[in-house]
C-alpha cells in the first residue's frame, strides 16, 4: 500500500508538478456523515467534495453521505442544493467544495434548504411501475430555486434495492437540468431520458 501510495505521488509531481491534492474519500449509506482515508488525487483534479444525498419515494426515506475528489465536470454545482421534487418522492443533493489538501474532513456541511413557494408551477406525476409518459394533468407548486419543470423516465434503484422501472415529472432547480452539474452518489438511474422546460408562472 505504501509503494503503491508513493508511485501515486511520484506520478503526481511528474505529471502536475506535485499539485495534486489529498482528499478525504468516505461513503455511508443511512447518515449525514461518513469518514475515511485521504487520498491522493488525480492530477487534473482541483477540488475537495462534501455532501449529502436525500431520496424520499413514497414513504421510504434514504440518506448517503461521501466526500471524494471532486471532477471538474461537478464544479457547478459546489456551494449549491440541487432538488427533483413531485408529490410523491424528493430528490435533493448538497456539495459543499473545497480547494486545499485535506479540507474536507470534518462534519458535513449542508447549506439550508428553502422550502418557500416561489410563484411557479409544473405538471406532475409519479409513476413507479412503468416507463411510460405521464399522461396526468396534475400540477405541483416549486419551491426555493425550481424554476425548471423536469421529465424522466427509465430504470432505477437506490442501494439494497431491486431495479425499478419509473416514469416521474416535478420541480426541479435550473442547475439540475444542466449535463454533468451532478453526479448522484446513492441513487443509480439506468437507461434513462431526461427533458427539462421552464417552469410555469403561477
Amino acid at each position: 500500500m505504501r509503494t503503491l501510495f508513493t508511485a501515486t505521488v511520484l506520478l503526481c509531481t511528474l505529471i502536475a508538478g506535485g499539485n495534486c491534492l489529498l482528499c478525504e474519500k468516505c461513503f455511508s449509506v443511512g447518515t449525514a456523515t461518513c469518514s475515511g482515508m485521504y487520498s491522493l488525487c488525480p492530477a487534473d483534479v482541483t477540488h475537495c467534495v462534501q455532501g449529502l444525498e436525500n431520496s424520499t419515494i413514497v414513504s421510504n426515506k434514504h440518506l448517503t453521505a461521501f466526500k471524494d475528489c471532486g471532477t471538474p465536470s461537478s464544479r457547478t454545482a459546489c456551494g449549491k442544493t440541487l432538488s427533483y421534487r413531485t408529490s410523491m418522492s424528493v430528490l435533493w443533493i448538497s456539495r459543499t467544495c473545497c480547494y486545499s489538501d485535506y479540507c474536507n474532513g470534518g462534519d458535513i456541511q449542508v447549506p439550508a434548504v428553502d422550502e418557500s413557494l416561489n410563484g411557479y408551477k409544473c405538471r406532475e406525476c409519479f409513476n413507479d411501475q412503468s416507463t411510460d409518459a405521464c399522461t396526468t394533468e396534475k400540477e405541483i407548486l416549486c419551491t426555493g430555486q425550481e424554476k425548471e419543470c423536469g421529465f424522466m423516465s427509465g430504470t432505477g434503484a437506490i442501494p439494497g434495492q431491486a431495479v425499478k422501472k419509473y416514469s416521474v415529472a416535478g420541480c426541479m432547480s435550473k442547475k439540475f437540468c444542466r449535463k454533468g452539474a451532478f453526479n448522484l452518489q446513492a441513487l443509480q438511474l439506468l437507461n434513462y431520458d431526461f427533458k427539462c422546460s421552464r417552469a410555469i408562472k403561477v
